[in-house]
């Protein structure tokens, strides 16, 4: 399932009509409701008859699932979505994608580490970089905001480069 990206997960049947509530994992549930197909782990497609947005989450009816009983069977499952089926704008991507991408010095070349993680604090997202060991054995990593001063340019093919002020590494 390389080309998969998890996207949700099916909380529980919503109607007696087989209808599924999904808790988006995606940046908007809006996004989700774009695709006419899920998958589930193992690849079984799930073909989307209608989906709409009920405060964060997704209410969706899928093709053969057409009771409570359907439904309950999907109950906890994660749904994907196909990467090569999403249309993101210019400069987005996908999160799976950025993680493991060296970060580097936008002026010096330096590298600093690679990409571990990213979250979202409120005010932007917030690019974890694992530095490696220091000295004394223990992990070092640095947090950089994901805005314009600190993110100069993200690329797939070269990684991720940066302008830290002092003390950020």
């Amino acid at each position: 399932m390389e080309n998969y990206i998890e996207a949700g997960k099916i909380t529980s049947p919503h109607s007696f009509r087989g209808e599924l509530k999904i808790q988006v994992w995606c940046d908007s549930a809006e996004f989700l409701t774009r695709f006419k197909k899920l998958y589930l782990d193992g690849g079984e497609c799930l073909k989307v008859s209608k989906m709409r947005i009920s405060k964060n989450t997704v209410i969706a009816s899928f093709a053969g699932i057409e009771n409570e009983a359907d439904a309950l069977n999907l109950k906890n499952k994660v749904v994907y979505i196909d990467k090569s089926e999403a249309e993101l704008e210019e400069g987005a991507f996908f999160i799976a994608d950025l993680l493991g991408l060296p970060v580097t010095d936008y002026d010096s070349g330096e590298k600093y580490g690679v990409l571990a993680d990213i979250f979202n604090n409120g005010a932007s997202d917030i690019y974890v970089v694992d530095c490696g060991l220091d000295a004394n054995g223990k992990k070092r990593e640095a947090m950089i905001p994901n805005v314009s001063e600190f993110i100069k340019k993200v690329s797939l093919e070269e990684g991720v480069f940066v302008a830290p002020i002092e003390g950020m590494f």
